[in-house]
């Protein structure tokens, strides 16, 4: 994160809902607002959480639960708006107290709703997370299986959709040197869940593995 880095080409922020039998799950929650140096540097297009909810004709009461793939700013900014769980690796968490690593008051997740994940869990039937680290060092992703279908929510496991086909980490896409292997790792982790439909956080491409 630095200055300057509102001159780099627009880029979409994706957050999704799952409707599951045993409730509605939303993963990630879209930037925040309010932070004066991320408004300066980023100058986001904000959809506050609950009109984008409204577009689906759901409230924030309506969510069960939530999953963040990881505490970067434009992936938990909103998240302060509900009232539901929140699933979060804890080797992530851990990663969020070091300084400037997140922004703080968007990353807090109070303790009644914190559920800290240790690598991979079913959290219900036929949703399962998956841990995918590299882009952070608790970065995880989401794998949905109904009706023979397999989706996968990679978020930012990658930064395009040219990543998954080549199995090729950007390093632009990755916590620090460090963890450029760990990153192509992971990579491999959702390349070996084809066939699956696959979507990413920054990317609007939707990549179908066979």
């Amino acid at each position: 994160m630095a200055p300057g880095t509102c001159d780099l080409e627009p880029f979409p922020v994706h957050a999704w809902i799952v409707r599951h039998p045993a409730g509605v799950v939303l993963v990630d929650t879209g930037i925040g607002t309010g932070n004066d140096l991320i408004g300066a540097w980023y100058r986001p297009l904000v959809t506050p959480l609950v009109d984008a909810l409204g577009s689906l004709g759901l409230d924030p009461g309506d969510i069960t639960a939530v999953v963040l793939s990881h505490l970067h700013f434009d992936h938990c900014g909103q998240q302060g708006a509900l009232a539901a769980p929140v699933y979060v690796q804890r080797a992530e968490h851990d990663a969020a107290q070091m300084p400037r690593y997140p922004v703080p008051e968007w990353a807090a997740i109070p303790a009644e709703r914190l559920r800290l994940v240790d690598g991979d869990a079913e959290i219900m039937d036929g949703l399962r997370l998956v841990s995918t680290p590299g882009h952070t060092p608790g970065h995880q992703s989401v794998v949905i299986e109904a009706a023979n279908e397999r989706v996968v929510l990679a978020t930012q496991c990658a930064y395009r959709a040219s990543e998954l086909r080549t199995g090729q980490a950007s390093r632009t896409n990755v916590h620090d040197d460090a963890r450029q292997a760990v990153a192509g790792q992971s990579l491999d982790r959702i390349r070996s869940l084809a066939p699956a439909t696959i979507h990413l956080s920054h990317d609007p491409e939707t990549v179908v593995l066979r």
